[in-house]
């Protein structure tokens, strides 16, 4: 698998993107390419694995909405 780095992962679209081991760069709501379920994260966070694996993590859109 290609290494890649967070302006490449930006670059694709995403509006924030991070990966496993990162700091998370915003705090809110972020799935993972391989799961359809969403997890709170913290900015300043260390971004987690999924199932014991590395992933990239999308902050997702929908789930960002004001209460």
């Amino acid at each position: 698998m290609k290494n890649r780095t967070l302006l490449e992962l930006r670059a694709n679209g995403s509006r924030e993107a991070s990966v496993t081991g990162h700091h998370c760069p915003q705090t809110g709501w972020w799935s993972a390419d391989e799961d359809s379920g969403h997890r709170f994260i913290a900015r300043g966070d260390v971004m987690p694995a999924l199932n014991g694996l590395p992933t990239r993590w999308r902050l997702s859109d929908e789930a960002n909405t004001s209460a």
